[in-house]
């Protein structure tokens, strides 16, 4: 069986012979036709069901990818409260550090940070603006559509996509 775009190509070769015949269609050009329409027909159904599979593949990855980032959460959350429990104990036994063959546990400072008491009263010069510009698009397209001009951009109604149902 011939790959999909040797079909095509087939299928242009004829059609420059059809029209090379002044649109005479002959039984061999006929007979051409019909194989390679067949063939181009069950091979576009083909790669067709097997795009709607692959979509099937997808969404049974992005449910494991999602049970796996739960899985994930919990081991991160269980190893934040053993530190914490840990950390309670030592503590609480007054022990700054635990030291084995294998292992070393210690107490430590964390490095100096800010706590924000009141944010309206921070000085200007510690508040920076972030500024985020975006497009939109949508209020361009609806705009070029009645007929409105938008310097800059232009509706674009020559595109296609293959749609499978």
């Amino acid at each position: 069986m011939a790959h999909l775009y040797e079909l095509s190509n087939e299928l242009a070769v004829i059609n420059d012979e059809i029209i090379s015949a002044d649109g005479e269609l002959t039984p061999n050009l006929e007979a051409r036709l019909d194989s390679v329409a067949l063939d181009f027909r069950a091979k576009s159904q083909g790669i067709a069901k097997w795009t709607l599979d692959i979509v099937g593949v997808e969404s049974m990855i992005e449910t494991e990818i999602a049970r796996l980032q739960r899985k994930k959460r919990v081991a991160e959350n269980l190893r934040t409260r053993l530190m914490a429990y840990i950390k309670g104990c030592m503590e609480q036994a007054d022990l700054q550090k635990i030291e084995s063959p294998t292992i070393t546990l210690r107490i430590q400072k964390n490095p100096a940070s800010v706590e924000i008491l009141a944010e309206d009263q921070l000085p200007a010069k510690f508040i920076r603006i972030k500024q985020i510009t975006e497009l939109d698009k949508t209020g361009m397209l609806a705009a070029l559509k009645n007929g409105e001009d938008v310097p800059g951009a232009r509706l674009v109604t020559e595109r296609t996509h293959l749609r499978i149902r």
